[in-house]
C-alpha cells in the first residue's frame, strides 16, 4: 500500500520516499516569520519611546527634575539610608511636614526597584530607567492582551504598538499613563498602567484557556496594587464580566485573594490607617473637552470600528471594553452626587477623583483604532504578491520616515521631534538587516501598521523632547543651578533645623518650584523641609499651606477651602513656632524686606537670591501652661482648622482624647484656661528617624511634642500619646524619661506575614508547575 504521508517528490524515479533532510513544516516556518514580525513591530515601538526619552541624558549619572519627579528622587534614597538598613518599608521620616508615615500612603514598588538598580548602576540613572520602565512596557503588555482576546499576531501588532503609541498623548500631563504624566512624577502609574494589561491577558486565558495561571495572575495583580490603586480599582471593575464565563467567579476571586495577599504588607496598613491621611478634596472634571480632545479625534472612528470588530468577534474582549468605557461613565456620574447623601459619598469626589481614570479611555480609543487599522491590513495582505525583495521594505521605511520629514512646514518635524522620527526610521532600517532576504508578501504589512501608529502620534508632539531635556538633564544641568546648590552649601553649614522656605513659582528654573523640598536630600537628613511631596501623607499638609501662605508673596495654596491669612507674618511666625521652625528662607525682595523689618526675625546670612533668617528660640517639646481640652464634637479634623485659625490661643492645647479629668468642649471651642503651673523644665531632646527621646521635671504634666501625630506612635514612661490640635502629639509623663518610639502595628505585621506566605506559595507553585511541564 503507497504510503499516503505528504513527503515532497524525490529527485530520483522511486516515486514518494522519505526525503535525505529533516521535514520542515511550511505552517512553522510561516508561525516563526508571523512572530519575528510581532517581535520587530512591538520593539518599534517601544524603541521610539525610548529615544524620545533622550538615550545619552537616560543614562547620564546626574539628578533628575522638573514637576513631582523633582521631589520623588528623595524616596527611594531614603528608603535605602535610613528603612531598609532597619529591615523595613514602612517607617517614618522627619523630612517633610514635621514628620510623615514613610509609603503608607504611597506607592513602594518602584522605590524597591530603584534602590535594587542603584546597586549597579548610578543612583541618577538607577531613578530615570525605573520612571520609564512603566512606557515601555506598555507596548508589549497590549499586544500580549490583544493576543489573549483572540486576535492574530498580525492585528495585535498594530494594536500593541497602538497602545504605545498612547504614551505620546499630549492633551494632559497629570492624569497618568502618558509621556507628560510621567515626567511630572506619576511614574508609578505608567507601571501599573502596563501591568492592567498583563492582568487581564492572564485573567482570560485561566478562564478561557484554563491555563494554570492564577499565581501568576495574582502576583501580577499585587505589583499592580503595589504601584497604584486608581489602576487596581479599574482593572477590579474590568473583571467583573470575567466572573459570569463558566468558572470565572472562582478564578477571578482567587487572582484577587492572591494579589491581595501578595500586597498585603503595604495594603493592610493603608486600610487601617487611612483616616489618618489628609484629603487634599480635588475638585471633579466637568465637560466634553476633557473626554474628547483634539488630539484623538482622528482615532474615534476608526476605533469604534475596531470595538465593533472586538465585541462581533468574541466575549474576551469585553473586560477590555469595560476598561475603557466605564471610566467615561464615572466621568460624568460623579459630578452629580446627590446633597442628601452621607458626607463619604461625597469625599469619593475628592479621593477618587474622575480625571485619574480618563487614560484608560483614551488608551481604548488608540488601542481600538490599532485593532481596525490591522484588520483592514490584514485583508490588504491577501491581494499583495506572496514573495518580494527586502529592499522595498527598506525604501517604505526610507520614504516613510524622510519624505514626511522633508515636505512638511511644521516646526515640529524640522526641529527636535523630526530627528526624532528619522532616528527611529534608521532603527527600523537596521532591523531589516535581520529579515530573509525574500520576505512574504503580508509579513511587512503589521510592521507597516506599527509604524503608521507611532508615526501618527510622533506627528502630533511638541513639548514632550522638551520636557523630557528638562527633567533629565537634571539639577545639575540647570543654568541656575549656582544659585541653587548654594544654598544647599550655605544650609548645610548651619546648625540643624527644620526651614520655612518662601513658595515662588519662579524657582522652576532650578528644576522644578519643589527644588527646595530636597532640602533634606542635600544635607543628608540634617535640617528638614516643612514642605513635602507627599501631600496627603501628613495630617501636617493643610497647617503647612496655611504657614506658606503667611510667609510667602506667591503662595501656592494647593488646599481648597482653607482660610489663607497671605503673608501675614505675626500669624506665620506664631504658627511656626508650635512647629518648632529654626530657619526661614526669603526668595523675593518683598519677602526679604518684610523679614528685615520683623524684629523676631535675625537675619544670619545671605545666599543670592535667598536670604536666610533664624526665628525666636523654641523646642520641639513644651510643657503645658493650660490643662488641654478634649474636643467631643462631630468633625476634629474641622475643629483643629478653627482652632489653628485663632490668634494668640495656640497655648490652649485641644486634643481628639485624654484623662477624664481634663475638660471637656463642643464645635464652639470653648476652651477653659485652668492654668498647669508646673514650672518644669524639658533637656535633653533628642529626634531620630523612628525615636524621640526627652528627660522633664513636670511629670504628670502635659507635654505637646512637635512631631505630625500618627497612631503608630508608642510612648515608654508617659501616657499617650494624644492627637493634639493642630497635629501634634500630646504625653503626659509618667517618669522623667520619656521615650516615643515608631513601631510596627499588629496590621502592618500581619500584612508581612501573609506577604510572605503568599511569596512562598506562588514560588511553590512555580516549582510545580515548572516539574510538571518536565514530566
Amino acid at each position: 500500500m503507497a504510503s499516503t504521508f505528504p513527503w515532497p517528490k524525490s529527485s530520483t524515479s522511486r516515486g514518494n520516499v522519505a526525503p535525505d533532510r529533516p521535514f520542515v513544516n511550511p505552517d512553522r516556518r510561516h508561525e516563526s516569520t508571523q512572530l519575528w514580525v510581532a517581535v520587530a513591530g512591538i520593539a518599534f515601538a517601544a524603541a521610539a519611546i525610548f529615544i524620545v526619552m533622550n538615550p545619552v541624558l537616560l543614562l547620564a549619572p546626574n539628578t533628575p527634575s522638573g514637576g513631582d519627579m523633582g521631589a520623588h528622587v528623595a524616596v527611594p534614597a531614603y528608603l535605602r539610608d535610613a528603612m531598609l538598613p532597619e529591615g523595613r518599608i514602612l517607617g517614618w521620616s522627619n523630612d517633610w511636614f514635621a514628620g510623615y508615615p514613610f509609603l503608607f500612603f504611597y506607592f513602594p514598588l518602584p522605590a524597591l526597584v530603584t534602590v535594587l538598580l542603584d546597586v549597579f548602576i548610578p543612583y541618577g540613572v538607577a531613578f530615570k530607567l525605573v520612571a520609564i520602565l512603566g512606557l515601555l512596557a506598555l507596548a508589549p503588555a497590549t499586544y500580549y492582551l490583544v493576543r489573549t482576546m483572540g486576535f492574530s499576531r498580525f492585528t495585535a501588532t498594530v494594536a500593541g504598538a497602538a497602545g504605545g503609541a498612547f504614551v505620546f498623548m499630549e492633551s494632559f500631563s497629570i492624569y497618568g499613563g502618558n509621556i507628560p504624566s510621567t515626567l511630572a512624577g506619576e511614574f508609578s502609574f505608567s507601571w501599573s498602567f502596563a501591568l492592567v494589561m498583563v492582568y487581564l491577558g492572564l485573567l482570560i486565558q485561566i478562564v478561557r484557556d484554563g491555563k494554570r495561571k492564577v499565581p501568576l495572575a495574582g502576583l501580577v495583580l499585587g505589583l499592580m496594587a503595589l504601584t497604584h490603586l486608581i489602576t487596581t480599582l479599574a482593572v477590579v471593575v474590568a473583571s467583573l464580566p470575567v466572573m459570569r464565563w463558566k468558572g470565572g467567579t472562582k478564578k477571578t476571586v482567587a487572582t484577587w485573594a492572591l494579589g491581595f495577599s501578595v500586597a498585603a504588607f503595604w495594603a493592610i496598613p493603608l486600610l487601617t490607617r487611612v483616616r489618618y491621611s489628609s484629603d487634599m478634596a480635588w475638585v471633579p472634571l466637568a465637560g466634553w473637552k476633557n473626554v474628547l480632545p483634539e488630539e484623538i479625534w482622528m482615532l474615534l472612528l476608526p476605533a469604534v470600528v475596531g470595538l465593533f470588530i472586538a465585541v462581533r468577534r468574541t466575549a474576551r474582549a469585553t473586560p477590555f471594553v469595560t476598561l475603557t468605557i466605564v471610566p467615561v461613565i464615572y466621568y460624568w456620574l460623579i459630578q452629580y452626587i446627590p446633597e442628601w447623601l452621607p458626607e463619604r459619598f461625597h469625599q469619593i469626589q475628592g479621593k477618587l477623583w474622575n480625571g485619574r481614570f480618563l487614560p484608560f479611555f483614551f488608551f481604548g480609543v488608540w488601542v481600538f483604532a490599532g485593532i481596525a487599522l490591522g484588520v483592514a491590513l490584514k485583508a490588504l495582505a491577501r491581494h499583495l504578491p506572496e514573495r518580494f525583495s527586502v529592499h522595498w521594505v527598506r525604501a517604505l521605511i526610507v520614504a516613510g520616515t524622510v519624505v514626511p520629514f522633508l515636505v512638511s512646514d511644521k516646526v515640529v518635524l524640522g526641529g527636535v521631534s523630526g530627528w526624532i522620527a528619522i532616528g527611529v526610521g534608521a532603527l527600523a532600517f537596521a532591523g531589516t538587516f535581520a529579515m530573509p532576504h525574500r520576505v512574504q508578501g503580508g509579513s511587512v504589512l503589521p510592521i507597516a501598521g506599527a509604524f503608521i501608529m507611532v508615526a501618527a502620534s510622533l506627528a502630533g508632539m511638541t513639548f514632550i523632547p522638551g520636557w523630557v531635556q528638562w527633567n533629565f538633564s537634571g539639577y545639575e544641568g540647570k543654568a541656575a543651578a549656582p544659585e541653587y546648590f548654594a544654598l544647599m552649601d550655605t544650609l548645610d553649614e548651619l546648625p540643624g533645623g527644620r526651614v520655612q522656605w518662601e513658595y515662588n513659582k519662579d524657582q522652576n528654573k532650578y528644576g522644578t518650584p519643589m527644588a527646595l523640598m530636597l532640602i533634606p536630600y542635600w544635607t543628608e537628613g540634617k535640617d528638614a523641609s516643612m514642605e513635602g511631596l507627599f501631600f496627603e501623607s501628613s495630617l501636617t499638609t493643610s497647617f503647612h499651606f496655611l504657614n506658606q501662605a503667611e510667609m510667602s508673596s506667591a503662595p501656592s495654596s494647593p488646599v481648597p477651602g482653607l482660610n489663607y491669612h497671605r503673608f501675614d507674618f505675626e500669624r506665620g511666625l506664631e504658627h511656626l513656632a508650635l512647629y518648632d521652625v529654626r530657619y526661614y528662607v526669603t526668595y523675593t525682595d518683598e519677602a526679604k524686606k518684610k523679614a528685615l523689618d520683623t524684629p523676631d526675625l535675625r537675619f544670619i546670612t545671605e545666599s543670592d537670591p535667598f536670604a536666610i533668617f533664624e526665628l525666636p528660640e523654641s523646642s520641639l517639646v513644651d510643657v503645658a501652661g493650660y490643662v488641654p481640652a478634649v474636643y467631643e464634637g462631630s468633625d476634629f479634623t474641622q475643629a483643629t482648622l478653627d482652632w489653628y485659625d485663632r490668634k494668640g490661643e495656640l497655648d490652649r492645647w485641644l486634643v481628639s482624647d485624654g484623662p477624664a479629668d481634663w475638660p471637656r468642649v463642643g464645635d464652639d471651642l470653648a476652651i477653659p484656661s485652668i492654668v498647669e503651673a508646673s514650672g518644669g523644665v524639658v533637656s535633653n531632646v533628642k529626634l531620630e528617624n523612628d525615636r524621640i527621646s526627652f528627660h522633664t521635671t513636670a511629670v504628670g504634666v502635659p507635654h505637646l511634642v512637635k512631631v505630625s501625630y500618627f497612631p503608630d506612635w508608642r510612648a515608654i514612661g508617659a501616657d499617650g500619646p494624644y492627637r493634639a490640635a493642630p497635629s501634634l502629639m500630646i504625653v503626659v509623663p509618667t517618669q522623667e524619661d520619656v521615650v516615643l518610639e515608631f513601631r510596627s502595628s499588629p496590621a502592618e505585621k500581619a500584612g508581612m506575614a501573609l506577604t510572605i506566605v503568599a511569596l512562598i506559595f506562588i514560588a511553590g507553585a512555580a516549582i510545580l508547575q515548572r516539574r510538571r511541564v518536565a514530566r
